[in-house]
Order: C-alpha cells, then structure tokens, then sequence
C-alpha cells in the first residue's frame, strides 16, 4: 500500500522524501543551474527549492511544464510576501509548536513505513537529523499559516450569501457530482482475558530476572518473540530518538533509565513492554524492547460480535439510532467524537465519493440503502488489533448537476473560498506596491496573476 513518492505524502507533510535522487526537470531557457531567482524584502527564493517543488508535482503525477514552474513560483513569492510581511511585525512562531509539529509528521511516516528504522534508512539519517534539516521548512510552513489566517481573517458566510454564491455560476458550468455517501461505524475491540494479560506480563518479568541474572541474552529474546517486528531484527533496537517521538508511556518509561538498566514492564496502546537502555545523550535515548501482545480467542471475539449483533438489532428495530450508539458504545475514538460519521482523510469531509473508496469499502456501502445497517464486519485499527464493526449508510447523493439542495456544503465553502481570494488579492495588491521585489530575468516573462514583475519607469 505505501508508496514513498505518493501524492498524498506530498501534499499533507511537504517534505521533500521523493527528491533523494531526483531526475532533471524543467529549466529555464538560461544557464541558471541553482542560485537566487528572486528577491522579495529581505526573503531569497532559490532555483533549487522550485526544482524540488516541481519534481514533486512530477512524482504526484501533476504537470511540470512552463505554465506549472511559473504557477510554483507565483505560489513561492506569496509565501516569501507573507513571511517579509511577519518579519516586519515580529511574528514568529512557538519553538513548541514547531517541535510538535516535527513529531507528528515524524511519527506519520513511521506509521506509513512501518518503523523508525525504515525511515531512517529510507532517509539515510538518524531521527534527529531529520527533524533537524525540515525544522526551518516547517517553522516557516507554520508561520505561513499563521500569517495567511490574519491576511483572511475568520471569514464566514451566510445562506444569503451561498444563495448568491451558487447563482453566480452560469448554468452551464455548474459542475458535475459524482455519486457521494455519508456513513458512520461503530468500532469494538476484542480485550484479551485478565488471565491472558497476566500471562504476557508474567513472561517479560520472568525474562526481565533472567536478563538482569545474566541467564538468557535480551537480543536473542527481542528477535525470536517480540511482537514488534520492526526491531526485531536489530535485538530490538530502536534508534536514537528524542522525547515526544515515541508514545508517551515509552519515553516516560525511557526518561527514568540509566545506561545499560531495564525497565519494570509496563503497557502502551500496543501492549506490553520490558525495556533496556542503550545510551542516553541528554533528552535523546537509544533504547532496546521487547513487545508481547496479549492475544483474544474465540470467547473474546465473539462478545463483541455479539454486542454489535445486538446494537444492529436495536437500530432496525428502531429502539435506537445508530449516531447515538456509536458515540457511546465505538471505540474508534476519531468516528465517535462525530457520533460515529466517518471522515474522508484528504477532505477532512464527511461526504466520501464513492470512487475515492477502498474496495472493500465500496463493497460494502454500495449494497445498502440510507438508513440500512450492515452485518459485523473485521477490520484492523491503525495499531494493528484486529477488532470488528457495523457501518450504517447516513446518506447517499447520486450522481447530479450541483445544485443548492445536496450540495449546500461544497457550495458553502466555495463562498467563502471566493471571499478569502478577495482579502488576499486586497491585501497583494497593497504589499506587493510597497515591497522590494525582483524575480531573475530568466522568470520576468513569466505570465503571473500580480504584479510582481515592476514596470520599469520611462
């Protein structure tokens, strides 16, 4: 499924893993190999940064031709506008917050390769290293947004306003919809039996007595049982890594070792773990583990095939609604906090096209009616645990023009989409008459929205 080029890896951390060894893109008509090729305040923009920017557009498929380098660089100015513009109003952004933001998307492509070893050979750097060279990228990202949220302002818009919005578009560019639904879930886990987690936390402290006595080797126990197959097979190492990059009962586990010490067993959301410190280097560690997983059997799984049997029956039945089921009875804590609706990861919207859907999936939705509950069905919960759910189909929008009625929502956003575009017009056309800007000879005929090229004065 993972794709380390993919378009959604581009789009939602921006970081450039697909520019390792890149190909030749488009250059410009000059020699310009890398340098500056625009001025904007005190803001450089380099060659070698759109290059980047373009063989990622060409890894996700986009096009790359004159009119794309010209529409990334018109994208780069603004984004260099707004950060001259920040500097001139001492704007920053909190040191924090740039470090959190660092570990999300560190821990994102963990999850996307499987391991922190597999990140850090894919980028051939140790964690550190690599939050090390996109901190400015991401401190800068971050200030972008921050300065795009002043320059639009918490704009909103009315019914009046959509109404208006919606018949504004001649009737024959109104788009076309495909088919959409809406559905929610409700998610159970099967837990494993007290007897079984007495089991799994018996064996890591008889195996943690052994380690300490010198009996049996932590490396040859990590590789042949640990349920964490990523370390595995490096006696169940996991890199040198920094506080906030592992879950938090890990590094707090972690923060209370000395070098060479082992830990007291202890539970994540994956399990349960015994530890051992390889080195400590101020707030960073390089730490070993071994992971046992208390298993379910048929006992447990069935329970919970059986409630989600029952909570079915009461929403046919209609004892019950199903959104009101699933914000209590789910665990799937994301869906439950919307009453089980399930959101579609790249538009943060409920409304999935059905062509945006896995298979399995569509498999599914496409046999029921709105209102219709499905049987139980397996799935697999983002830490691996096999655990099963019921899915209702909310509502179903078929194929159509756009019209006010089913699609209020896209034209909503829409509208105040128009409304942003005009504040920063605005607000360009103010900044870009009273700021230094020079773009490389090579890019002045570029054919850009603004007025960034200047008129030079007869």
């Amino acid at each position: 499924m993972w794709n380390a080029c993919t378009k959604t890896l581009a789009m939602l951390v921006l970081l450039p893993v697909c520019t390792l060894a890149q190909p030749e893109a488009p250059r410009p008509t000059g020699q310009l190999i890398d340098g500056m090729i625009g001025v904007v305040g005190q803001e450089m923009l380099m060659h070698s940064d759109l290059i980047q920017r373009l063989e990622q557009a060409r890894q996700a498929g986009d096009p790359v031709d004159n009119s794309a380098r010209c529409g990334m660089l018109e994208d780069m100015l603004y984004e260099k506008l707004l950060l001259e513009q920040a500097r001139l109003d001492s704007v920053f952004v909190d040191e924090a917050q740039v470090q959190a933001e660092l570990d999300r998307r560190i821990r994102y492509f963990v999850q996307q390769l499987g391991s922190e070893e597999k990140l850090e050979e894919f980028y051939g750097k140790s964690i550190t290293e690599i939050k090390d060279d996109f901190h400015d990228q991401i401190a800068d990202q971050l200030l972008v947004q921050q300065m795009q949220q002043s320059v639009t302002g918490d704009i909103r818009v009315i019914p009046k306003d959509v109404k208006k919005f919606f018949e504004s578009i001649p009737k024959d560019s109104l788009p076309f919809m495909n088919a959409e639904v809406e559905w929610a879930h409700i998610v159970r886990v099967p837990k494993p039996s007290a007897a079984e987690i007495s089991r799994v936390r018996r064996q890591l402290e008889e195996w943690r007595a052994s380690f300490i006595k010198g009996d049996k080797d932590f490396c040859a126990i990590a590789t042949i049982r640990s349920d964490d197959q990523g370390s595995a097979m490096n006696c169940g190492e996991l890199g040198m890594v920094s506080p906030g990059t592992m879950v938090e009962a890990f590094d707090n586990a972690a923060m209370g070792l000395q070098d060479g010490e082992y830990s007291q067993v202890f539970q994540t959301e994956y399990g349960w773990h015994l530890m051992q410190m390889i080195e400590r280097r101020g707030q960073q560690y390089n730490a070993r583990h071994i992971l046992l997983k208390p298993k379910t059997g048929d006992p447990e799984r069935n329970k919970e095939r059986a409630m989600l049997d029952s909570l079915a029956r009461l929403v046919r039945s209609g004892t019950a609604s199903f959104t009101a089921l699933a914000g209590i009875h789910s665990e799937d804590e994301e869906s439950r906090a919307l009453n089980g609706m399930v959101t579609e990861p790249n538009s943060n919207s409920t409304h999935w096209k059905m062509s945006d859907m896995t298979a399995d999936m569509f498999q599914v939705v496409d046999k029921l009616r709105p209102g219709m509950v499905s049987d139980v069905l397996p799935v697999s919960m983002p830490n691996g645990d096999k655990a099963f759910r019921i899915v209702q189909l909310l509502n179903r929008t078929e194929p159509h023009v756009a019209n006010l009625k089913d699609d209020y929502a896209m034209l909503q956003s829409g509208a105040e989409n128009e409304r942003r575009a005009l504040a920063v017009q605005r607000w360009l056309d103010e900044r870009t008459k009273e700021t230094y800007i020079h773009i490389h000879p090579d890019y002045q005929s570029c054919a850009f929205r603004n007025a960034w090229v200047k008129p030079i004065p007869e």
